[in-house]
């Protein structure tokens, strides 16, 4: 009996040791501290392919969100407008996510504080389903207010690949307009060029 509890308390020991050990090796409050992932700069440039990536996407949110602060009838304005930020159409040869474009130049023109936003079409069926729930203390005046833009804000994604030998060349060009809404007038546009140029490597592109 002496034998039988000294060899469960040898166990008991050992795997004290062993969690012990991975304790220390995964730190505390680490989960898959034995994989190969790591974390990696957001903001460093992305090169992996000539396709539509990361390092895209943050630029021309900078460049668009820049431009368009800079324009008189954001800038300048006496009251802060109003705006419906349309879904950019990709009209390129690959998948692009392109609401995450206006998703990023949302964001970075309401921290500016010089814009106001009215739900997009993506979300203004789940907006008119919560109205809907408090009809009773929603006004014809507040109703006017959520769907009266001053501006909507439309853009394009597109793109021409060519190929020659072993070298690639992907152009992208994406533009973007903003519209008075009631008198059709295009009040401000911008574009942003990309170009990729890659060697053909060893299986292909």
């Amino acid at each position: 009996m002496k034998s039988i509890t000294l060899t469960s308390l040898s166990i008991a020991a050992a795997a004290l040791l062993t969690l012990s050990g991975c304790s220390a090796k995964g730190g505390a409050g680490m989960v898959g501290y034995d994989s190969n992932v790591k974390y990696g700069d957001a903001k460093a440039v992305e090169t992996l392919n000539a396709d539509f990536g990361s390092t895209d996407l943050q630029s021309t949110a900078e460049t668009m969100t820049q431009s368009l602060l800079e324009s008189r009838y954001i800038s300048k304005t006496h009251q802060t407008p109003k705006v419906r930020l349309r879904t950019i159409n990709n009209l390129t040869y690959e998948h692009i996510d392109t609401k995450a474009i206006t998703d990023k130049i949302r964001i970075k023109l309401l921290k500016s504080g010089l814009v106001r936003f009215l739900a997009d079409k993506a979300n203004l069926e789940e907006v008119n389903d919560e109205r809907t729930l408090t009809t009773t203390a929603t006004t014809k005046t507040k109703l006017s207010a959520m769907t009266d833009a001053d501006y909507i804000i439309t853009g394009n994604v597109r793109s021409i690949k060519k190929a020659s030998g072993d070298v690639q060349d992907v152009y992208y060009n994406i533009s973007m307009e903003l519209v008075d809404p009631q008198s059709g007038e295009v009040v401000w546009a911008d574009e942003k060029e990309i170009r990729k140029v890659t060697a053909k490597s060893s299986v292909g592109w």
